[in-house]
């Protein structure tokens, strides 16, 4: 049986200044993001938020995987003015998490976004948000636990997604308040929720690149590990 070396996975984190934990800015990242490219047979490496460095970065790297922040992406860069409801803004790491899908995108290397991230790889593609989502039958900030699961999503059965998961329908957690309003170019949508906000999307023609609302990362599912486990194995080709 042939053997594969472990993936290295750039993983796009927080910058952080809450004084409870210090009184600088720091940089932070969940631990099940983390453990999910571990069990997944990969090797994370947490990339600080410095575009300057991002060409660097990605040569190191076998894939990348943008991960979801306390931010929202400045709706200026998709041709929008800023609403009251758009929470602060992080544009050293918007500006860096865009060259990084945008080096992915040139060099067809494999690109995993969750949550902001997948708001993120839409609009480096030229599409736009919802900047806040109005009142639907689904409370996508849930009031759970993030750990447990709170809405169906319904994957179309044309999409890659579909071929990873093999399932119609599942139910996963929900933490967002912005979604997807115009695909961005050469996207596909792979997932819906029931009230129409946009839960996944695609890039058919690259090795990976695939958009996701909820957060796998949890491992709530199978599925949320079958993901996983297909980007780590886009990543070792």
């Amino acid at each position: 049986m042939k053997k594969y070396k472990k993936p290295i996975i750039g993983i796009s984190i927080d910058t952080g200044s809450n004084k409870s934990y210090s009184k600088f800015p720091w940089y932070a990242v969940r631990i099940n993001y983390i453990n999910s490219i571990i069990n997944s047979n990969g090797i994370p490496l947490m990339l600080p938020s410095k575009p300057e460095l991002a060409n660097y970065y990605f040569n190191l790297i076998d894939g990348v995987l943008l991960t979801g922040g306390d931010f929202d992406i400045d709706p200026k860069i998709y041709g929008e003015k800023k609403e009251k409801s758009v929470n602060h803004l992080d544009k050293s790491r918007t500006n860096f998490e865009i060259k990084m899908a945008k080096l992915s995108l040139k060099e067809n290397k494999p690109i995993l976004g969750i949550c902001g991230g997948q708001q993120l790889l839409n609009v480096a593609l030229k599409g736009s948000l919802i900047q806040h989502i109005k009142n639907t039958n689904i409370k996508h900030e849930q009031i759970q636990p993030r750990n447990r699961p709170s809405h169906k999503v319904q994957i179309n059965i044309k999409s890659n997604l579909y071929k990873i998961v093999k399932k119609k329908e599942f139910k996963v957690n929900s933490a967002h308040h912005q979604a997807i309003k115009k695909v961005g170019k050469k996207l596909s949508i792979n997932a819906f929720a029931e009230d129409g906000i946009i839960e996944g999307i695609e890039l058919n023609d690259h090795k990976f690149f695939l958009g996701i609302q909820w957060h796998p990362e949890f491992f709530i599912s199978n599925y949320d590990k079958k993901i996983f486990k297909a980007f780590i194995r886009a990543c070792q080709k």
